[in-house]
């Protein structure tokens, strides 16, 4: 099963760590919040570096059930 990263933007603080790690740059900071766009491998970069803890790795067909 894909896996597909998600951002809880109650957690997400808007630094833009995440962005500067994921390799395939769908990652951007929206009006303080991190967005993730189509095209996520699910390599898992950007949960790593998150301090606030705010991004996970979800099913892809959990995902989009949200």
């Amino acid at each position: 099963m894909d896996k597909i990263a998600r951002v809880d933007t109650l957690k997400c603080v808007g630094c833009g760590e995440c962005t500067y790690v994921c390799p395939v740059g769908v990652l951007e900071v929206v009006d303080t919040k991190c967005r993730v766009n189509e095209g996520c491998i699910g390599c898992g970069a950007c949960v790593d570096v998150c301090n606030w803890r705010a991004i996970t790795l979800l099913d892809e067909k959990d995902q989009k059930k949200d």
